[in-house]
């Protein structure tokens, strides 16, 4: 585990749901002891999310104590055991979302409150995507579906020749936020009266490798335009498209910005772990010093940026 001294912002919105019971005795602000388990500190989208959450916990004067799981359910677990006796709140992202509600339990029996960070508590099999936890304050997360179809948009604008052959990108199979993102941007694309086609729609894993493998295969089809679901994913797959295929993004990390500045790619759908993180802190404190009624879900910005508006996504992983 790592103890760290805790910026970021983010609007938000959210959606009504069971409330926890409320907290018997709310705290003052300077006796909040915060800790966040994150799945895995190897993938900068959840260094960009510590960065964050350690920056607001600091702007309240406060600390943060940070557990990396190491992509295991089974040493989140443990490392959470060993945490629960030493904060009020837990900011959860859960490495097994299926498994993770028993993660919940302990904490509730502990009397400590959850929030769940980018990915929900609960089988999205079970539930559906975005399920609030009835025992968790609040899901902070990404508007996947919102950033769907703001890459749909995005397609909508080029001057391309109908009907447009789509090449989808995808994350790896099963994940809810795949789903939701798919169904954003085709959603978006029939209500603006694009004819369009997926001709292919390959699971590139997160990786640019795996964006890679899968552009190679879509460079034989000739796809009038990719959609990728990540600036990871897209920095492998401009190495094996030829130029001249447009390319839209959800992502705005690093290699994405790279990729906007180079003209690489047509542009992106921009995400702040950093201001995810943040907003989880923000919602705890809330809880802990209001009550911990349902907050729901809650977003953060995503804006959709471009070579022309560069400002709007500073890259934050």
């Amino acid at each position: 585990m790592l103890l760290l001294s805790a910026c970021g912002g983010g609007e938000s919105s959210s959606t009504p749901s069971v409330a926890p019971e409320s907290v018997a005795e709310p705290l003052a602000v300077a006796d909040i002891r915060l800790g966040l388990a994150v799945q895995s500190l190897e993938r900068t989208f959840f260094t960009g999310m510590v960065t964050g959450a350690t920056d607001q916990a600091a702007s309240h004067g406060l600390t943060l104590e940070v557990a990396d799981g190491l992509d295991s359910h089974e040493t989140q677990v443990t490392q959470v055991e060993e945490m629960l006796d030493r904060i009020d709140a837990l900011l959860l992202s859960p490495v097994d979302s299926a498994q993770s509600e028993a993660i919940v339990d302990r904490a509730r029996e502990r009397g400590v409150l959850v929030i769940a960070v980018a990915n929900q508590v609960g089988s999205v099999e079970d539930h559906g995507p975005q399920h609030v936890d009835p025992d968790v304050v609040a899901l902070v997360t990404n508007d996947d579906v919102s950033m769907g179809r703001r890459a749909g948009a995005l397609a909508a604008v080029l001057d391309l020749e109908q009907p447009i052959d789509i090449a989808v990108l995808s994350g790896a199979r099963g994940t809810a936020n795949v789903a939701m993102r798919l169904s954003g941007f085709e959603k978006e694309l029939q209500e603006l009266g694009v004819d369009y086609r997926v001709v292919s729609d390959i699971d590139g894993a997160w990786t640019p490798d795996g964006g890679r493998e899968a552009c190679e295969s879509f460079r034989d089809l000739s796809p009038d335009l990719v959609f990728s679901m990540s600036d990871a994913m897209t920095s492998g797959c401009v190495d094996a498209m030829d130029e001249e295929t447009p390319i839209v993004s959800i992502g705005g990390n690093q290699a994405g910005a790279e990729l906007l500045a180079t003209g690489r790619i047509t542009g992106s759908v921009c995400q702040k772990p950093g201001d995810m993180g943040a907003l989880a802190v923000d919602v705890a404190v809330r809880a802990l010093t209001e009550g911990a009624t349902s907050q729901g879900l809650q977003f953060y910005e995503t804006p959709v940026v471009t070579a022309e508006n560069p400002q709007a996504c500073v890259p934050q992983w």
